[in-house]
């Protein structure tokens, strides 16, 4: 199982589990995380959730091979698997806190900013990778924090810092190396001392908004064609070569 669950104390502790990889996203671990998220939202045990990553990193996000090169060999990114509807179509709308520390880079910062929250290590590091790979990102533009900091990390794809991050408004609470599950626990105990139906009114409009924001940047940018796109395919294959040179 590349995805843990477990709940104590009314919070679930949901973690990625591919400690050799950095917890690289495959199609199957990503289905876990949509299954172990679904779970949460019908699990009477648990009002909170923290999604967390077990080893060096919370993640380094999609594997190159498993996805964005099986994408462009397909001539489709239909055929991959995606956590979105699991985050953006819920019954009870539980708030979840993602606690990072090492790599979140890339799909991996897409899951963190789908969370309602997002507690980091000071030394954790932050990419847009996609930019990168000649994907366009802009419906994450409004999560990214303030709309300069948010330019600038997405358009450069650069490497950008918890510290930065902070600054910027794209992290709730900054924390010291080895703190970040317990700072989140403590948020989530926070929350937990309230009624929860206001929480959940919170959770379901701010990840609401998330849905219609993605609509209105799609229907300003249309579709694009990424798999089948030569600046792609060339910007995938060089990182493909990085990795095995």
């Amino acid at each position: 199982m590349t995805v843990t669950y477990e709940v104590r104390e009314g919070i679930a502790y949901i973690a990625f589990d591919r400690q050799e990889k950095h917890n690289a996203f495959r199609d199957e671990d990503l289905e876990a995380l949509s299954v172990a998220v679904r779970r949460l939202d019908g699990d009477e045990a648990a009002n909170v959730a923290i999604l967390s990553g077990n080893g060096r990193s919370f993640s380094s996000g999609g594997d190159l091979q498993a996805r964005l090169q099986k994408s462009m060999e397909e001539g489709s990114t239909g055929g991959r698997a995606t956590e979105r509807e699991a985050f953006l179509e819920c019954e009870t709308w539980k708030p979840i806190i993602a606690a990072v520390h090492g790599y979140c880079l890339g799909h991996a910062l897409a899951t963190a900013l789908l969370c309602d929250h997002l507690v980091a290590v000071r030394t954790a590091k932050f990419q847009v990778t996609e930019t990168k790979v000649g994907l366009a990102m802009p419906d994450l533009l409004p999560r990214l924090g303030h709309p300069a900091f948010a330019n600038d990390v997405a358009m450069t794809g650069r490497m950008f810092s918890a510290e930065e991050a902070w600054a910027g408004g794209m992290v709730t609470r900054l924390v010291d190396e080895g703190d970040h599950i317990r700072a989140a626990e403590e948020l989530a105990r926070q929350i937990l001392e309230n009624p929860q139906s206001p929480v959940r009114q919170f959770v379901r409009v701010r990840r609401t908004l998330i849905v219609q924001e993605a609509a209105r940047f799609r229907a300003i940018t249309g579709d694009f064609d990424w798999a089948n796109s030569a600046e792609a395919k060339s910007a995938v294959a060089n990182r493909l070569q990085g990795m095995t040179s």
